[in-house]
């Protein structure tokens, strides 16, 4: 028997608890001991993929693998209730299933879990395609009533393809130990049983609602895509615990909570709406997307700031600003703009600001009135060959020159048109700024040399990371940079048509590196075939870093 094998049960149940599922049910096959641990293990999780794969079910063979899901759950389930052993946690995810034919399964399962005194329910249902308001509501799984019966339940995720029907109105609700709730995509006979389900839980800390819906009876006439509504309002009172709150898609939003800390509040895009934050003034984090019917101007930070004294971090994604912006805090630490209409002058006097990020189509000029010498700023952009000196001037635009030392530049994509093969004409050395990273490459080899020209006429980082996804076609394209850091490459660059050189011919020293597992002293060509050659979840960089002794 291996030593771990032989650690108490709790503790080998807590190693499993911190497993992925997949892997923590594959436990059960090395070794008797393992295998009892799983079958004592009181967290259970199902999920549709881990017994077939949508593309293998077919008309034929659907009622057996759904009964295989059916048999193992209940055989797992059984189990621990035979040996009155509570289901601490119960996770139900299943894709594109029928739930009409194994409702009373679900629903069986859920109650175990309940009386057992569970404290975590999962229930994560979708139907097929990308439009689940086309089918009727009967395709919906009912929730069943025991689930708001719960008084151990600590955690509540409901998620797609599950309806809650007109009883949720008037029937008890007992979720006195509710903490976390998170409803996305689900479909109410009534808009008043989400406010209810939500304000009888007084504990409630962490709140979630994204996109739920609500079913109007049908009319004769009235085609079948009308039947469903979006629920267009939230209104929470007395959520005295509530810390997080994360709403999406509702128009008119009330939210009574003073120990409220952060808000993530996103509508459809063009929607109006009404936001209104009574006593929340602990809020420290606000994030808010599409707010296009206003125009955020400086009136609209000068009341954010004064409204909410302790905010640190603001994030405006796809908001309709004033052309000139003037931003004062002197709590503000991170400030994150993103795809900001109208913007073209942004100053900010934030003295304790840590991180600014920029992303958009537009490129304003930005200025820092005060800033901390920890001050970080990312700034997202494309390579648009249609102004050859649009990168630069943006970098330029950035204020006092000082803050250039702390900018690192993310290049997402490029505009390809037609990239211009002569090379951009410059008099001077382009800013020097932090770091540029490529999150692609260039797909046609040739368009390596007018994108790293453009780049590097646009801007001189210390370092440059190649952050690529997928190194499988990538590795042509970090050898030609290499070799156009080293001087061995030629290109078509201005040093061939005027007096001044290009500052990357006076690189001395080119140090290369990798985050991959390699021997530090590899060489390039080493490290260029240790390139993973599938797609890498991970981050996985390679990083030149440049010293210039001039």
């Amino acid at each position: 028997m291996d030593q771990i094998s032989g650690l108490p049960e709790a503790i080998l149940h807590d190693i499993l608890a911190r497993l992925p599922d997949r892997d923590s049910a594959r436990t059960s096959v090395l070794s008797k001991a393992w295998k009892e641990t799983w079958s004592t293990f009181p967290i259970l999780s199902i999920c549709s993929d881990q017994h077939f794969k949508r593309e293998d079910v077919t008309v034929d063979n659907y009622h057996s693998k759904i009964d295989k899901v059916i048999d193992y759950v209940g055989r797992r389930s059984l189990r621990l209730r035979d040996l009155g052993l509570a289901i601490k946690e119960f996770k139900l995810i299943m894709d594109y299933v029928d739930y009409m034919c194994m409702a009373h399964h679900v629903d069986l399962w859920m109650k175990m879990a309940i009386e057992s005194g569970g404290e975590v329910l999962h229930l994560q249902l979708r139907l097929p395609g990308r439009y689940a308001w086309r089918y009727s509501p009967d395709r919906f799984y009912e929730l069943p009533l025991c689930v708001i019966e719960s008084k151990s339940l600590t955690k509540l995720v409901l998620m797609g393809g599950i309806r809650v029907d007109q009883a949720f109105l008037t029937h008890s609700i007992k979720l006195y130990s509710v903490r976390i709730i998170k409803l996305c995509n689900l479909l109410f006979a009534h808009e008043r049983i989400i406010q209810r389900l939500i304000s009888r839980c007084p504990l409630i800390e962490d709140l979630t609602v994204i996109d739920c819906a609500v079913f109007n009876p049908l009319t004769r006439g009235i085609p079948r895509g009308f039947a469903f509504s979006p629920v267009e309002s939230l209104f929470l009172h007395g959520l005295h615990k509530l810390k997080k709150a994360y709403i999406q898609g509702m128009r008119e939003v009330y939210i009574d909570a003073p120990n409220l800390e952060s808000l993530h509040y996103n509508l459809h895009p063009d929607a109006s709406f009404k936001l209104n934050l009574y006593n929340c003034t602990n809020l420290r984090l606000l994030c808010l997307w599409n707010l296009r019917s206003i125009d955020i101007g400086d009136k609209w930070f000068l009341k954010l700031f004064s409204k909410f004294p302790f905010l640190e971090s603001l994030e405006l994604d796809n908001c309709s600003m004033s052309q000139r912006i003037n931003i004062s805090s002197a709590q503000l630490k991170v400030l994150k703009l993103s795809y900001c209409s109208n913007l073209e002058d942004l100053n900010i006097d934030a003295q304790n600001l840590l991180s600014f990020a920029y992303e958009g189509n537009n490129q304003p000029g930005i200025s820092f009135q005060k800033s901390s010498n920890q001050l970080e700023v990312n700034c997202f952009s494309d390579v648009d060959f249609r102004d050859l000196y649009s990168l630069r001037k943006f970098v330029q635009n950035i204020k006092p020159q000082k803050i250039w030392a702390s900018v690192s530049l993310f290049i997402r994509s490029s505009v390809l048109i037609k990239p211009e093969q002569s090379a951009l004409q410059v008099s001077s050395i382009p800013p020097t700024i932090k770091s540029l990273e490529l999150q692609f490459p260039p797909k046609n080899e040739a368009h390596y040399f007018p994108f790293m020209n453009y780049l590097l006429s646009s801007c001189c980082p210390n370092s440059i990371s190649l952050n690529f996804r997928s190194y499988l076609h990538s590795k042509e394209f970090i050898e030609f940079l290499y070799e156009i850091l080293m001087g061995r490459k030629e290109g078509k660059c201005h040093c061939n048509s005027s007096n001044t050189k290009c500052w990357w011919h006076a690189l001395k020293i080119v140090k290369v590196i990798c985050t991959f597992k390699i021997d530090e002293n590899a060489d390039f060509k080493t490290m260029l075939d240790a390139l993973p050659t599938c797609h890498a979840d991970e981050n996985i960089g390679f990083i030149l870093e440049l010293y210039s002794t001039d």
